[in-house]
C-alpha cells in the first residue's frame, strides 16, 4: 500500500468505522504519517462521538503545526476534561501565542488536571498576560497545579525577570493573613526554578 493509499484508508476508518477502537486507531495512523494532508481530519476527528478519539486528535494535532491551533483553541470546551487536558498540552506545544487567552481561562478549569497542563502551556508560550493568572494559581488547593505554575512563571521571567517580579509583589500585596504566608512559601519555587533555568544557561536575568 502507497503512502497516499494508506492515508486513504485510515482517512475513510476515521470518518464511517462504527468502532471508536478502530476510529482511534486510524489517529494514530495519520499522526505517524507526519503528512500535512492529515489534518484536516484529525481536526474533523476533535469532534468524534467518543472522548478517546478526540482526545488522541489532540495529540496528533499538536505535533504536525499551527495549521491546527484555531480548532484546538474551541476543543478546549470539550466536555471531557482528558480531552481538554491533552487540548492544553497541545497548544503548549505548538507554541502559537494566540492560544494565551484560551488557556488563561483553562488554568481555572473545574478539573486539576486541566489546569496542570495549562500552567504547563503557558510556561511554554512565555507570555507576559499570562503572569498574573499563574501567580492566582500558586495559591491552587492541587500541588501539582501550583508546582506546575511556579516552573511557568519561572520559564517566562528567564525573559522578563523584572515584569514577572513586579506582577508577583503586586499580587503579594493585595492579599492578607494567611493566603499571602503560603504565596510568599510557594513563591520560593519559583525563585528556585528561575535560579535552576538562570544557571542553566549561564546568565544572571534582568536586574
Amino acid at each position: 500500500m502507497s503512502s497516499q493509499e494508506g492515508i486513504a484508508h485510515w482517512v475513510a476508518a476515521l470518518r464511517s468505522d462504527n468502532d471508536p477502537k478502530v476510529r482511534a486507531r486510524a489517529v494514530e495512523a495519520l499522526a505517524s504519517s507526519r503528512d500535512a494532508r492529515v489534518i484536516e481530519p484529525l481536526v474533523q476527528a476533535l469532534h468524534d462521538k467518543h472522548w478517546d478519539v478526540r482526545r488522541r486528535a489532540a495529540w496528533a494535532l499538536g505535533n504536525l503545526g499551527e495549521g491546527a491551533v484555531e480548532p484546538l483553541m474551541r476543543a478546549l470546551q470539550d466536555w471531557h476534561w482528558d480531552v481538554r487536558r491533552k487540548v492544553a498540552w497541545a497548544l503548549g506545544n505548538l507554541r502559537d501565542r494566540r492560544a494565551v487567552e484560551p488557556l488563561i481561562r483553562a488554568v481555572q478549569d473545574e478539573r486539576a488536571d486541566v489546569r496542570e497542563q495549562a500552567a504547563w502551556a503557558l510556561g511554554y508560550l512565555q507570555d507576559l498576560r499570562a503572569v498574573e493568572p499563574l501567580s492566582a494559581a500558586l495559591l491552587d488547593d492541587y500541588a501539582p497545579v501550583w508546582h506546575e505554575a511556579a516552573r511557568a512563571l519561572a520559564t517566562i521571567a528567564a525573559l522578563h525577570e523584572a515584569a514577572v517580579q513586579s506582577v508577583l509583589q503586586a499580587y503579594a500585596s493585595n492579599l492578607t493573613g494567611s493566603a499571602r504566608e503560603l504565596f510568599v512559601r510557594r513563591k520560593h519555587l519559583y525563585e528556585q526554578e528561575l535560579k535552576k533555568l538562570q544557571h542553566r544557561h549561564g546568565e544572571p536575568g534582568e536586574m
